[in-house]
């Protein structure tokens, strides 16, 4: 046979992908030669515009190097249309075959085909045995090429069986690998409260579970957030700016040189929102190549994905994630980096939610902080400062009230409870204890328990612990009176000017707030020195889990002792300071006068 038609190779169809080309289907193809006497043998596959000889004996080296020809060429063509075997003893007498390409070509004139089946029973191609003179085909000849076919059939089942298994097992992989991963991220993200907590958990989940080297966010700015008609559908806001997110732990120094990027085409995360799709390259030279206006130093990796961070019409801004190596993104990874983007975006929005709840309930919390009064006679300093894993908001506050009479009353408490529930009692407490104060000029224990009992009978469910301090006129010594009660609360401690320390604290103090409205109260006084600095505060400061109280209060006095000397509102900073560690467990308030 010569090989003067024979086309340039392409891509393999998928049949003959799975079944593959090797060596074993040209055992077949010399089993038909020794059994028939043939001088060429083929084991063909019939595509839609060519054959592929799987199987090959006998071929000229050319055509053996090719191993296909196109259908103007195939006899094998008719095997499958027909699905039924093709015998002739001379091609060149049969109407049907005569005219093809095959004859004068390449010299086929007796040919004689069998089906060959693949596993859903389809006829995909023929075993032939080919000769270039005519020759009557034997019963027994025809019976061994039935018979080498069956087995040939046999083989692309097995082959075909085994391919499927194979993609089943790594399917299955894959989809124990993506089940992990998003079960990972929604582990770590159901417990992220802030955009950085977000950005750690996606870096992590990233890392381990896609191999990724580094993965990080970039958020929209909350003051460029505009709407966009131009959009996609499923993205109707759009951020004008795109600034990246930094969290404990992470080095990437290209992201940092490129921390602030404007959401448009000039770069790749830009138009992954635009388009709202992935956008990704297989190594970073291909990127740069497209986006050379980027800080392209200190660049790390090779394959890179963007992909926009988008949920419920909005966009929270893009992730960008980079593998070690130069790699192609099939489906299964864009798929699971489209899983990753989309919990990754609800996670944001959750996050940002949150800390728009946690600024108003600041503003609610500052609305709720009183003005001090301002005397010649007294200085005075106040902070709020809320627990760190809670809302911006509690129940422990502070007042202080100039009276008719001159004197001053200070308040500090502190409402059972965390939330804004304890904050509305706490304005509900704090409210009626101004106003009795403002009102009533009596001795503290007196005013306290109008305050229980108006509690009690105006229905405010509340429990809370309390000092109630009167600052009192000058006394016969030049020194100022303190007349205080306290109802549960830790006792107030007074910074004297050579620097001793002395809490208030003559008796154990009296039953809170909220428990026995009837509940006897008491009166204590002191006289303090001019430079003197008082110190009220709540039990956020002293108590620690573990400890006794007792070691709170001796902390908080030599931190006292320590910054007694400092201006008023040093000294209450340098006492929250040293006294309240990063991870914050309780609220805290503390009310500071220095006496002139």
């Amino acid at each position: 046979m010569t090989s003067t038609h024979a086309v340039p190779a392409e891509d393999a169809d998928p049949d003959a992908d799975e079944i593959g080309v090797d060596e074993s289907f040209d055992r077949y193809a010399r089993m038909v030669r020794r059994a028939i006497g043939v001088p060429v043998a083929l084991v063909s596959l019939v595509e839609a515009h060519r054959q592929l000889f799987i199987g090959a004996q006998g071929l000229e080296d050319e055509l053996m190097a090719l191993r296909q020809t196109p259908l103007s060429h195939s006899f094998c063509q008719y095997v499958v249309a027909d699905e039924a075997p093709l015998v002739t003893a001379d091609a060149r007498v049969e109407q049907r075959l005569r005219d093809n390409l095959a004859i004068p070509d390449l010299g086929v004139v007796a040919y004689a085909g069998y089906p060959i089946r693949d596993q859903q029973d389809r006829v995909i191609g023929s075993l032939c045995a080919i000769d270039d003179t005519a020759r009557e085909w034997t019963p027994e000849e025809l019976s061994a090429l039935e018979d080498i076919a069956a087995a040939c059939t046999t083989e692309i089942v097995q082959r075909q069986q085994k391919r499927h298994a194979a993609r089943t097992a790594a399917r299955a992989r894959d989809l124990n690998e993506r089940s992990a991963l998003l079960l990972a991220l929604a582990e770590s993200l159901s417990a992220t409260r802030t955009v950085v907590d977000v950005a750690a958990a996606v870096d992590g989940v990233a890392r381990e579970h896609l191999g990724a080297l580094v993965a990080g966010i970039w958020i929209a700015e909350d003051d460029t957030v505009r709407r966009t008609a131009d959009l996609p559908t499923h993205v109707q806001h759009a951020p004008g700016l795109l600034s990246y997110v930094r969290h404990l732990g992470e080095q990437w120094h290209s992201a940092r040189l490129n921390d602030v990027l404007p959401a448009d085409l000039s770069n790749p995360l830009g138009l992954a929102l635009a388009e709202g799709r992935i956008v990704w390259f297989p190594d970073r030279h291909r990127q740069n190549a497209v986006y050379g206006g980027l800080n392209l130093e200190r660049q790390v990796g090779e394959a890179r994905a963007f992909v926009p961070l988008t949920h419920r019409g909005r966009a929270f801004g893009g992730m960008a994630v980079i593998w070690p190596e130069s790699r192609d993104l099939g489906h299964d990874v864009l798929d699971t980096l489209q899983a990753l983007g989309r919990y990754a975006a609800q996670a944001l929005g959750r996050a940002l939610l949150l800390q728009e709840q946690s600024d108003a309930l600041m503003v609610l919390q500052g609305a709720l902080q009183p003005r001090l009064p301002e005397t010649d006679e007294m200085l005075m300093a106040a902070r709020y400062r809320p627990a760190a894993a809670r809302d911006q908001i509690g129940g422990d506050w502070y007042d202080a009230v100039l009276m008719p009479s001159g004197d001053t009353a200070l308040m500090i408490g502190d409402i059972v409870g965390h939330d804004l529930q304890a904050a509305a009692t706490m304005g509900q407490v704090r409210a009626t204890l101004r106003t009795l104060a403002w009102s009533q000029d009596e001795a503290p224990s007196a005013l306290v328990g109008k305050l229980d009992q108006a509690l009690t009978d105006l229905q405010v469910e509340a429990m809370a612990t309390l000092v109630y301090l009167r600052i009192e006129t000058w006394d016969r010594t030049g020194d100022r009176v303190l007349r205080w009660t306290n109802a549960g609360h830790p006792p107030p401690l007074v910074v004297c000017p050579e620097g001793t320390v002395r809490f208030l604290a003559e008796d154990a103090p009296d039953v809170m707030l909220g428990v026995a409205p009837d509940a006897e109260r008491g009166d204590h006084r002191l006289s303090v020195p001019p430079g003197a600095t008082l110190l009220l505060y709540t039990d956020g400061l002293v108590e620690r889990r573990g400890e006794s109280l007792v070691d709170g209060l001796d902390r908080l006095a030599e931190v006292a002792a320590t910054h007694g000397r400092r201006p008023i509102g040093e000294f209450v900073d340098g006492v929250l300071t040293d006294l309240l560690g990063l991870e914050q467990a309780d609220d805290v308030a503390v009310l500071a006068v220095r006496f002139v």
